[in-house]
């Protein structure tokens, strides 16, 4: 996955949340990295969802999720 956006309209519906779900289910024990916007409101899900901020640069954070026990997530 390149990008992800949610049309503000759908925004705080669980459709980000859903997603980044899934992608960590099908990655099993993979490691998922990401970057957001130091602005972006997104860091607090994706902080949520147990990513940590592994680095960042002047506009965005770097993230990454460690391999996880899927039954966290919502089936």
């Amino acid at each position: 996955m390149m990008q992800l956006q949610i049309h503000p309209n759908h925004q705080n519906k669980g459709y980000g949340r859903g997603v980044i779900e899934q992608v960590i289910k099908t990655a099993k024990l993979k490691p998922i990295k990401l970057t957001v916007l130091k602005n972006n409101p997104a860091k607090a899900l994706y902080t949520r969802l147990g990513f940590k901020i592994t680095g960042e640069d002047n506009y965005e954070y770097h993230m990454q999720t460690q391999p996880i026990n899927n039954s966290r997530l919502k089936t």
